[in-house]
């Protein structure tokens, strides 16, 4: 469990003939095997009963916010947690607190308390004792208080997007909604990344999250390296469009099935007017890539227009690419090539089309096609006859 706390050395450590892998926001390098089909995934998007999605919150230190936070929690019988990202910031951060709520009782949780006072705490913090928890990120994974509802990040800039998705996911536990407060330093200059770190928590907030935290890390910081030891970075140079095409190319060549390469002018994608939910279409397009014929693809796109209703054209021309992909691969085509004057076949066996001369290695049929949805529901007729 909680995979994104292991390297890759220490995870090829702990291989054995079957393993089961759990995290709540997987590394890239585990995503993106996933999303390619080097492994299986299930998704567990189920709230237990009665959970409520946590309200998440992004601002600059202000103690007459963090007050009525505080406050707001402890008049509605709760307790609150409040996280430093250092063991330094601990004793500062008391005081702060002190300052601006000092009716509330604080208690304090770090790594570097012995064992048995550490327990202590924890069990009593549970028990009811004490207003609010001042912790380190040593909180952030297997604590399940179900009283404790708003978790207070300070220095919120200095996490990752799972320690920050782990945090937020120790309150809201309960029967009642959980806040999350993730606080910078006012006048603080935050880079680039670090802003869309923080806009990621805040917008993706919903039960079931994890899985979205994750795409955008992915998307952040590269698919990693599937064949050495990083754990992601490697592939922002080329993009992950690439990235995945490459790697389908290497896949299929292990396999020795050819991956169809199609240049007709035409793109396909889901617009996300269409499906807003990203794990949705990134779910989509993986099961896209695995349609194996005809029959199943037909099958896929009668059930998409069915649970989303009618496909706009991105999504028609998205199965009509897949449809000639499958075609090409029954007729050991290559590559195929369109444009206005003709379509170009490539095949790595013989390949006989109506009109076709073969001219070097490659079939050309000569004809006038100006729309590029033309140029792929001819070539796929053709293969087809």
């Amino acid at each position: 469990d909680e995979e994104q706390r292991f390297g890759e050395e220490a995870k090829q450590a702990l291989r054995a003939p079957h393993t089961l892998v759990m995290s709540a926001t997987p590394i890239p390098r585990t995503l993106q095997g996933a999303l390619a089909g080097l492994r299986d995934v299930s998704l567990l998007a189920t709230p237990p009963a009665r959970r409520l999605p946590t309200r998440s919150f992004v601002l600059h230190w202000e103690g007459g916010v963090v007050r009525e936070a505080l406050l707001r929690e402890r008049r509605r019988g709760g307790q609150s947690f409040m996280v430093c990202p250092r063991i330094a910031d601990v004793t500062a951060m008391r005081e702060r607190l002190q300052d601006i709520v000092p009716e509330l009782s604080v208690v304090v949780a770090h790594g570097r308390l012995r064992a048995e006072a550490l327990e202590a705490v924890i069990t009593g913090f549970a028990s009811g004792e004490g207003d609010v928890l001042l912790a380190t990120d040593i909180i952030e994974a297997g604590l399940d208080i179900p009283r404790a509802n708003l978790m207070m990040v300070w220095g919120a800039d200095r996490f990752g997007l799972a320690q920050l998705h782990q945090l937020r996911g120790r309150v809201g536990r309960g029967a009642r909604r959980g806040t999350a407060y993730f606080l910078t330093e006012p006048g603080r200059r935050l880079a680039l990344a670090t802003q869309q770190r923080l806009r990621t928590m805040e917008s993706v907030g919903g039960l079931g999250a994890g899985f979205a935290v994750a795409a955008a890390d992915m998307d952040a910081r590269g698919a990693g390296d599937l064949f050495g030891t990083a754990q992601a970075g490697h592939l922002r140079a080329i993009g992950t469009g690439l990235y995945q095409h490459l790697l389908a190319a290497a896949l299929a060549g292990r396999e020795g099935l050819p991956l169809p390469s199609i240049r007709m002018g035409l793109q396909g994608r889901i617009p996300e007017e269409y499906i807003p939910e990203e794990a949705l279409r990134i779910g989509l397009y993986r099961r896209l890539a695995r349609v194996a014929d005809a029959e199943a693809l037909h099958d896929f796109g009668h059930e998409v227009e069915d649970r989303f209703g009618h496909p706009p054209p991105p999504v028609e021309s998205l199965l009509a690419l897949q449809a000639l992909r499958l075609a090409c691969a029954s007729r050991s085509v290559t590559m195929v090539e369109a444009g206005p004057n003709g379509v170009a076949f490539t095949c790595a066996a013989e390949l006989q089309v109506a009109g076709g001369v073969e001219r070097g290695g490659r079939v050309i049929v000569k004809t006038r096609l100006v729309d590029p949805s033309e140029r792929v529901s001819w070539a796929l007729d053709l293969l087809r006859r």
